[in-house]
């Protein structure tokens, strides 16, 4: 293996270990942001249920305070749901870093075959290369 077949074989290692990670990391955060975002709506359900409550009975100062709680609640739901939906694009991102390294280590692996000789394994490569692009391409293209 030559210097610049190394090279990219360390790039494409590197690149692939940096996509798994994003990938795992922005689906831990994005379980957490879902479960932040089911408990500060059940917040908000309660708190407006009592406020409710408190103004019939009354107690308009009381029900402001839960009415203030329930809006609280909302913003945080709706911060939480914006992380998750960040948190699935990194995802994606992460994937498609992965996938991507793929392409480029196989079409390594397939150069050195040709330069080795070995016209079956550069073609085995080449193929598994072009199936990592075709998932690459499905990966980044715009979903509707």
């Amino acid at each position: 293996m030559g210097f610049f077949s190394t090279l990219g074989s360390k790039i494409s290692h590197a690149a692939h270990g940096l996509g798994q990670k994003a990938t795992r990391v922005a689906k831990k955060v994005g379980k957490v942001a879902d479960v932040v975002g089911n408990v500060s709506k059940g917040v908000a359900a309660v708190a407006g249920t009592l406020a409710a409550g408190a103004a019939m009975v009354g107690a308009e100062p009381v029900a402001a305070g839960l009415l203030g709680v329930a809006g609280a609640a909302k913003g945080v739901e709706g911060l939480a749901s914006g992380v998750s939906a960040g948190a699935k694009a990194v995802s994606r991102m992460g994937t498609a870093v992965d996938t991507a390294a793929s392409v480029g280590d196989h079409a390594g692996h397939a150069i050195d075959n040709i330069r080795a000789g070995n016209v079956r394994g550069a073609i085995k490569e080449g193929k598994a290369a072009v199936k990592s692009g075709e998932s690459l391409k499905k990966q980044i293209e715009r979903k509707k």
